[in-house]
């Protein structure tokens, strides 16, 4: 298969190369900033036609970038010179109510597997927004509201369906290649295509859920009760603490997610301290399933020049909040900062029963910086990568790549561990030696 003709006589789903019409938009991803020109974008129907795409790129010696639901800030889902393998055709979700699982294309969003899980009255912990893919965020992680009562969302991981670079379908699980499923689970998108997705879901129902909004003035008050709410939190309790400026009214907030797995009353109960005892300029927390819970945050669109920068921390101690209030009521600094504590079940999990680096740290902070102007490109990420040094005396590791624009600039061995980092190049050896797959944040087989 040596011409565009071939492929597209085989590859049954579109085929868009860089003089047809649609190149540019469908080569577009989340962030603005990202620039790249493939050579080429399939969007494969199913699994045989991804092994088309793949014999086409090895044949034509062209590396593969992949894209599930392209909303990774560092654009990864995009290679310069690549074939991407868009995958948005290939969002089937199949849940089974007995078993309590969901099978899941790889190109799903959250909003696909959400929606007929709560059919059931089930659900599996995802991301916070239902146009986020399934597949980033679980190769990387996976925080949400769900968390702290059943894990990240790659603890809820049952198997995988995987296709390598060598043209091999393979099953990864505890049972099956269970080296690779291992990396899997933490060390990104290194290693092949994941076409499926089996989740274990959990019975999910009436829950207690909303915002808790007070004024950017009360932050040096609001930042540390609220941590030490979340410090002696029940697995029953998520939330996130925000702090933020918008750049384009001057406004700013502090803001608390709230999320409670439970009775109802008891609930109440245990956010008594962020309700009662502090001045909430707004308190939406009701009784709500968990549809409606997951658009608690609005949907950030496409397009917005975006940079992210953060740290995995051991502690959140009263310093580094005095410092984070003062960047934004002394310093007018724009943009957010997001507080995600890392508490219950995820702590559970072994250190090494997943290729996932953040389970000994308490809290995960990233500055979250999101711009219009590309004259302002360079200020706005200094502000990001100055406030990521500023957490430096709190780190545990590196930061969760999830998020992250780019990787320390100490590499990925900072970022994994030097034993983690060395049995993911060991994996990486055996599935992809060549590293056709390396736009993620890359583990070279070298």
């Amino acid at each position: 298969m040596h011409s565009l003709g071939e492929l597209r006589e085989r590859h049954r789903g579109p085929v868009i190369n860089p003089t047809d019409r649609g190149f540019d938009i469908a080569r577009a991803t989340f962030n603005g900033m990202i620039e790249r020109r493939p050579e080429l974008i399939v969007r494969p129907l199913d699994v045989a036609d991804v092994l088309t795409a793949l014999r086409f790129a090895r044949e034509a010696d062209l590396p593969v970038a992949v894209r599930g639901g392209g909303h990774g800030v560092a654009g990864h889902c995009v290679g310069d010179g690549s074939l991407v393998v868009d995958l948005r055709l290939m969002r089937e979700v199949v849940v089974d109510p007995e078993t309590q699982t969901a099978a899941c294309g790889g190109g799903a969003l959250w909003e696909d597997l959400d929606t007929p899980s709560q059919r059931h009255g089930l659900a599996t912990p995802g991301g916070t927004f239902g146009d986020t893919g399934i597949a980033g965020l679980t190769l990387g992680g996976g925080i949400g509201h769900l968390t702290p009562t059943y894990g990240l969302t790659l603890d809820n991981l049952l198997r995988a369906t995987v296709v390598t670079a060598d043209g091999r379908v393979l099953t990864a699980s505890e049972s099956e290649n269970a080296e690779l499923f291992w990396a899997l689970r933490g060390g990104g998108g290194n290693f092949g295509i994941v076409v499926e997705f089996t989740f274990q879901l959990h019975p999910v129902g009436l829950l207690l859920g909303g915002h808790l909004d007070y004024r950017l003035e009360d932050a040096p008050t609001v930042l540390p009760a609220w941590r030490d709410v979340m410090a002696n939190a029940p697995d029953s309790l998520a939330s996130f603490g925000q702090i933020y400026r918008d750049a384009a009214t001057g406004d700013g907030l502090v803001n608390a997610s709230i999320a409670w797995i439970g009775d109802l009353d008891e609930g109440r109960e245990a956010i008594r301290e962020l309700t009662d005892g502090l001045s909430p300029v707004a308190n939406s927390v009701r009784p709500m399933y968990y549809s409606e819970l997951q658009e608690l945050y609005a949907r950030m669109p496409f397009g917005l020049r975006n940079y992210w920068s953060g740290r995995f921390l051991a502690e959140l101690p009263d310093e580094l909040l005095a410092l984070t209030s003062e960047q934004f009521l002394e310093l007018g600094t724009v943009g957010g900062v997001l507080f995600e504590p890392l508490h219950g079940a995820p702590t559970r999990v072994a250190s090494d029963a997943t290729a996932f680096a953040g389970r000994e740290a308490h809290w995960n902070a990233t500055f979250i910086n999101v711009w219009t102007d590309p004259d302002e490109d360079e200020s706005q990420i200094e502000t990001a990568r100055a406030y990521t040094r500023a957490l430096e005396p709190w780190k545990i590791g590196g930061g969760y790549l999830n998020y992250a624009n780019e990787a320390s600039a100490d590499g990925l061995e900072t970022e994994f561990g030097a034993e983690r980092f060395g049995r993911l190049r060991a994996v990486k050896r055996e599935y992809d030696p060549s590293n056709v797959f390396r736009f993620n944040h890359n583990i070279s087989p070298d």
